[in-house]
């Protein structure tokens, strides 16, 4: 069977944002991260900045351990499967999505944990844990969530010197209950999953 590429994964000639774009907005809260040529879709709507992505003509080679930002964030908001980008599958137990454990996974995992993963559909999610290496190497877990709660972006964070913006963190997590980082630039949206069952198929 060939291996399947996902819709969320990125390629190797995927451009991401030109620190030149960057420039500083200004607020009653003070300086903020914005694109010199700010468009409404820049931003989500709880105005967090994000990565503009430029696709080259290349395609490049696939990047299974790298996410694409825009679909990645459009199959998270939307609850579609990960790899065909079609409506993720449902039932009375929840949503379809598969977890592994990591360093920071909460004591209750897979409860509460967090995830940048979308969901999956029940053909994918089937291929998905024959085919990838990282649930092959790794404990993971298919679930049924109930209540996949939007908990807020991860992306890098800038800092504002007196040259600019410089990258201080890659990797930064933003929550929505938090007051957000001025010097965001979101790349990833994340869920916390809720009201989860584990089960042993599809």
């Amino acid at each position: 069977m060939p291996l399947l590429t996902p819709y969320v994964a990125s390629r190797s000639s995927d451009r991401g944002t030109l620190q030149s774009a960057l420039g500083i907005g200004f607020t009653a809260k003070g300086p903020h991260l914005v694109y010199r040529d700010e468009r409404p879709e820049d931003r989500d709507k709880h105005g967090n900045l994000w990565v503009r992505v430029e696709e080259s003509d290349d395609p490049g080679h696939i990047q299974y351990d790298s996410l694409h930002p825009t679909r990645q964030r459009t199959c998270m908001e939307q609850l579609l499967c990960q790899i065909c980008a079609r409506p993720a599958d449902r039932n009375k137990d929840g949503w379809l999505f598969i977890d592994w454990r990591r360093q920071d996974s909460p004591p209750t995992w897979p409860e509460k944990s967090l995830t940048t993963m979308p969901p999956l559909c029940t053909e994918h999610a089937h291929i998905s844990t024959h085919q990838c290496p990282f649930l092959r190497r790794d404990e993971h877990l298919l679930l049924r969530v109930r209540k996949p709660h939007l908990h807020g972006v991860a992306g890098t964070l800038y800092t504002l010197t007196t040259t600019g913006w410089t990258t201080t963190d890659n990797g930064q997590l933003s929550p929505y209950n938090q007051p957000q980082y001025p010097g965001m630039l979101a790349s990833l949206l994340i869920r916390q999953l809720h009201g989860v069952k584990v089960v042993d198929h599809p």
